[in-house]
């Protein structure tokens, strides 16, 4: 099983991510974020992140997954 976050969740893709992650039995999301969130908190529970944020969020994303060595899907 594969354990995921997702940012960006409340967004079209975000969303429709989460929908298709629910069919998938080798899945399980484990953190949704959001503006606002702190995907600190819940970061250390996954096994990648995957960013649909927006834009300016990403780099940050990108540097809390590079400090805590998890995978990252942009």
């Amino acid at each position: 099983m594969t354990r995921i976050i997702i940012t960006g969740s409340k967004g079209r893709m975000g969303q429709a991510l989460l929908s298709c992650a629910a069919k998938i039995p080798e899945l399980q999301v484990v953190g949704t974020v959001d503006q606002g969130d702190d995907l600190g908190a819940v970061i250390d529970t996954a096994d990648a992140v995957i960013d649909f944020s927006f834009h300016t969020a990403t780099l940050g994303v990108a540097e809390l997954c590079a400090k805590h060595r998890e995978a990252l899907v942009i």
